[in-house]
């Protein structure tokens, strides 16, 4: 009797193999791709925003759930290649050397690097972590510097720059044929980068500053000239205002406060992002849906950089047959590699300064209202290249 079952379960094992080939136990296990995200402990980036009235209006949440969402994506291509990804998060102490620490998750067999940290930190890592080893990604920082000072490195923006994102606001402008424009910038550093960057994209697109004006945020009698919205408008003919306020504070109360009647673009009014939750094309509510499913909150331009650097590293593995961090570098800087974003073009990452070809949402507080580039500003490769640092800009000694 126990000869007949050993038997019978011979046939059956045999059968398993001629119909389904090896035996589960005996396949070969899948490749793993692992990618560790980085970020600081205390990091002020994320620190809340209080205004002049004491609210903090003003919140950042860290992307991480968005790297999430990417892995949960990305596992369905893996599926199809035997590939796993696996996602890790590393919280550093503010005296932890960041480079020190990628170049030990690289040697450990990370095969990705998401960056979500300050800029003096994604500058040192590009300088300091060797080319094309393993890819980094900065989802957060869109400062135009940084991608001039990182070129020829490993380091991959996803995030756009801040002058794609006055590029999109100047074209917008143009298209409309509000060629004039009244400039308010504030106090900040922060606010007189952006307010220099939009002035560049609009001489670039053909639109004139008519006048450029400082404010203050207080109710000081003495400073009328530069708190009273009515007294700095009411002496330029203008067709549109560009906010400068990285604060968000003074920008709040200049819609209906002009002196004219007119629309307000910049920190205000109709901004420019990455991304909106608004947005309700291209698949954008089901990735939205999706994410505050998961997430309990809105998915913000920080979250969708950090779902698109996963489903970047997803697509150079199972697209370009990479298996290791140099091989996704290599896959990358290609500039041809297709990236899906949920935005109704596929991405791709430009050879000269490893920025993310994208669209850019123009929205206002609650609705997606137009994606740039807009119709009629034409490039000899992909309109897409027309929002952005130009290959004019950057100046490469590796290239």
């Amino acid at each position: 009797m126990t000869s007949s079952i050993a038997h019978a379960a011979f046939l059956l094992l045999a059968i398993g193999c001629l119909v389904g080939g090896r035996p589960a136990a005996a396949q070969a296990p899948s490749k793993s791709i692992r990618i560790v995200s980085f970020e600081r402990e205390g990091d002020p980036f994320y620190d809340p925003v209080r205004l002049s009235d004491g609210i903090a209006r003003v919140q950042h949440y860290r992307p991480f759930a968005g790297a999430e969402l990417g892995i949960r994506d990305a596992a369905a291509l893996g599926r199809t290649v035997g590939v796993t990804f696996q996602l890790e998060r590393r919280s550093l102490p503010p005296e932890a050397d960041l480079p020190a620490e990628i170049v030990r998750a690289e040697a450990d067999g990370a095969s990705a690097i998401l960056l979500d940290v300050p800029t003096s930190d994604i500058s040192a890592a590009a300088k300091a972590v060797p080319d094309g080893r393993v890819p980094l990604f900065n989802v957060r920082d869109n400062d135009d510097a940084l991608r001039r000072e990182s070129c020829g490195t490993s380091l991959f923006h996803v995030i756009p720059s801040q002058t794609a994102l006055t590029d999109a606001l100047a074209q917008f402008v143009v298209r409309r044929n509000w060629r004039r424009v009244l400039v308010l910038v504030g106090p900040e550093e922060a606010d007189t980068t952006l307010a220099r960057s939009f002035e560049r994209s609009a001489k670039k697109f053909g639109a004139r500053i008519v006048d450029t004006k400082p404010f203050v945020v207080g109710n000081d009698p003495r400073n009328r000239e530069q708190t009273n919205v009515v007294l700095m408008s009411n002496d330029s003919d203008f067709d549109v205002v560009f906010i400068a306020d990285s604060a968000r504070d003074f920008g709040r109360y200049v819609p209906y406060r002009l002196a004219r009647p007119r629309p307000v673009i910049g920190t205000e009014g109709l901004q420019a992002a990455a991304w909106n939750p608004a947005s309700e094309r291209y698949g954008a509510p089901q990735v939205n849906s999706r994410f505050a499913r998961t997430a309990g909150r809105p998915m913000s331009e920080l979250d969708w950089s950090a779902w698109v650097a996963t489903k970047a590293v997803a697509e150079a593995v199972t697209r370009a047959s990479a298996s290791t961090g140099a091989e996704i570098v290599r896959a990358l800087s290609q500039g041809n590699l297709a990236i899906e974003m949920s935005k109704g073009v596929t991405g791709s990452f430009r050879p000269w300064d490893h920025q993310l070809r994208q669209p850019i949402m123009l929205h206002t507080a609650n609705a997606v209202v137009e994606f740039a580039p807009l119709e009629g500003f034409l490039h000899e490769r992909t309109t897409l290249d027309t929002l952005g640092l130009t290959e004019n800009d950057i100046r490469c000694p590796s290239r």
